[in-house]
């Protein structure tokens, strides 16, 4: 077997493995967007914090839950709304008044979603699971993307690329 053949495959399945990995992480603007807590209390209000460039003038966010009525969602008196940037910076103070999961949207002026966050409210913090304040440990919430799918992906190029190689060998070695 030619050792500069399987050297070829292996880094060009390395390549097309990386490249969706790669086209994930980009981001088309430099939006932050943090949740001061991501298990809120029932009725108690928490942030959320939408930082960008100074370009931005108004940030929208928007709070929904399937299960819970529109009443029970509460930024300002409101289920959804807009403030001016300072700075490039927009600050949300949130009161969730039933217990459940709610989809929080955070979009710029023209209409453009820059984060969707899924956070959950409580009727006891002290009970919930992986919340830091809750026993002083606990677990922090996972972010980014699984990586498992694009290295099976990457091992199943890898591997067909080096069964091609070894086929094409063979069936070569056998015409001679």
């Amino acid at each position: 077997m030619n050792l500069r053949r399987i050297t070829s495959v292996v880094l060009v399945g390395g390549f097309l493995a990386a490249a969706p990995a790669v086209a994930v992480a980009y981001e088309a603007d430099e939006y932050d967007v943090a949740t001061s807590d991501t298990t809120p209390e029932v009725g108690e209000p928490f942030t959320v914090t939408v930082e960008g460039p100074d370009g931005n003038p108004e940030i929208t966010l928007t709070i929904s839950s399937p299960t819970v009525p529109d009443s029970a969602i509460e930024i300002a008196g409101e289920q959804s709304l807009t403030k001016a940037t300072t700075d490039g910076v927009a600050t949300f103070t949130v009161t969730l008044e039933e217990e459940a999961t709610y989809t929080l949207v955070a979009t710029d002026a023209d209409g453009t979603v820059l984060s969707t966050q899924t956070i959950t409210a409580v009727e006891d913090a002290a009970a919930a699971p992986g919340d830091p304040g809750a026993d002083g440990g606990g677990m922090l919430p996972q972010t980014g993307s699984d990586a498992m799918a694009y290295i099976a992906g990457a091992v199943l190029l890898v591997a067909g690329g080096a069964a091609a190689v070894v086929y094409t060998s063979r069936r070569r070695h056998t015409r001679v």
